[in-house]
């Protein structure tokens, strides 16, 4: 059963139903559990270690296709990232540069210019603007962050690509794959619905054209010239997202303004708000492909998945039961009724 990110919700209201309080979120094809969530009070337990998990990884990745393929634990951490639940490391500096922001946009006491904000790639990836800044601000892209992200969307699961997933266990029901996108595919598709939220409901402007060159740091300072000009051709200030340490240099020789996001290298979290749990659990089996949770197992590549699907942010309930397909037939209704 295909189901919205926001249907997990009736999923698991059916197991609190059935008076199961905590779901084990796990990775079937490692027989690994990632960590428990306990539905009474939201908050994160049993949180796998990161040389456990990366130690099953190097169990089964014994070929160049399956290291790059096969999920670890930074896959783990960049999901509680682009979910908005885990903090960047220099999380209080960041709302401080933002207070800032908004503080200048209604006195004009720092910037008398209009402002702009323009991200790095890095940021689309991790759904900075969508789930984590709740302010109007205005934006602007430079197409080599669009050309980035959209250069990366372009492997599929070939028959040897499958063969090679056989030696993991529950390998069968990844045959669900075939066709499907790679795991640097699905979460460059992830990173490209930031920047269809961006371009279509934040109106970002779209600037620059695609860069002849495949160094990244002549592509970092191209991205920045780019933001530079567009800042000079309108009058106005852009400041730049990033979670690359060098961009925010690149950002001070063009003279503009810039929020550098420090990236954690663990996972801590406790309690989480639990309206970033669809999130978490949507970019989790886009990530790692396949996921369960207790014995529901969730897909993010399916046979027949299309650009739509992406778009809408789907995923596939591969082992639906009658009453979890019922409750969500039911709400589906209720929410056609009333619209």
């Amino acid at each position: 059963m295909i189901i919205g990110k926001n249907e997990l919700f009736i999923l698991l209201n059916r197991y609190y139903l059935r008076g199961i309080h905590e779901v084990t979120v796990g990775y079937p094809p490692y027989e690994i559990n990632l960590f428990t969530l306990n539905l009474n009070n939201f908050k994160i337990s049993d949180l796998v270690d990161i040389h456990e998990l990366n130690n099953v990884k190097r169990k089964y990745a014994k070929t160049d296709f399956l290291r790059r393929d096969l999920p670890d634990y930074h896959d783990l951490l960049d999901s509680f990232l682009s979910s908005g639940i885990l903090r960047f490391e220099n999380e209080e500096e960041i709302n401080e540069n933002f207070r800032l922001l908004e503080a200048s946009i209604k006195d004009r006491t720092i910037y008398v210019k209009p402002i702009f904000i323009g991200i790095d790639t890095n940021v689309a990836y991790y759904r900075i603007p969508s789930r984590r800044i709740q302010n109007s601000f205005k934006y602007v892209i430079s197409e080599i962050v669009i050309e980035e992200i959209d250069a990366r969307i372009h492997t599929k699961y070939s028959g040897k690509m499958l063969r090679e997933l056989e030696n993991l266990p529950y390998h069968s029901v990844m045959y669900e794959f075939a066709n499907g996108s790679t795991k640097d595919c699905r979460r460059a598709k992830n990173a490209m619905n930031e920047i269809y939220y961006l371009l279509n409901v934040k109106d970002a402007y779209r600037v620059g054209k695609r860069s002849e060159s495949r160094d990244k740091e002549v592509r970092d300072r191209e991205i920045i010239g780019e933001y530079k000009k567009f800042s000079d051709n309108i009058n106005a200030e852009v400041v730049v997202l990033t979670a690359d340490k060098d961009m925010v240099f690149h950002a001070q020789a063009q003279q503009l303004s810039s929020i550098y996001y420090k990236l954690p290298h663990k996972i801590e979290v406790d309690k989480i708000d639990p309206i970033a749990i669809p999130a978490l659990l949507y970019d989790l089996t886009l990530s790692f492909g396949i996921i369960s949770i207790n014995n529901t197992v969730l897909l993010g590549e399916w046979r027949g998945k299309d650009a739509d699907d992406y778009f809408h942010e789907r995923i596939k309930i591969y082992n639906v039961d009658g009453d979890t397909a019922r409750d969500i037939r039911t709400c589906r209704g209720a929410f056609n009724d009333t619209s």
